[in-house]
């Protein structure tokens, strides 16, 4: 990120939580640090559904799951 070309649009960032806790300090300290240089920092809870599947479209007749990827395009920009 400290080499990103100024020409290049700044990225999101998409934080996928690997387990249902508080992300340790240094994770923390990083995402504090990166958040200036991106356009923005999409944070996607933990979903074991998805840990389950092996096709992650099987995964979005799961509520928190369909819940998740909604939230995640609206944080993208994206509309539905």
């Amino acid at each position: 990120m400290n080499h990103w070309h100024p020409s290049v649009p700044r990225p999101y960032l998409v934080v996928i939580r690997d387990a249902p806790l508080r992300p340790p300090m240094p994770v923390r300290y990083r995402l504090r640090t990166l958040a200036p240089k991106t356009l923005g920092i999409a944070h996607v809870p933990y979903l074991y559904r998805l840990r389950t599947v092996d096709d992650t479209a099987e995964a979005l007749t799961d509520a928190p799951v369909s819940r998740a990827a909604r939230e995640l395009r609206v944080a993208l920009g994206f509309s539905d």
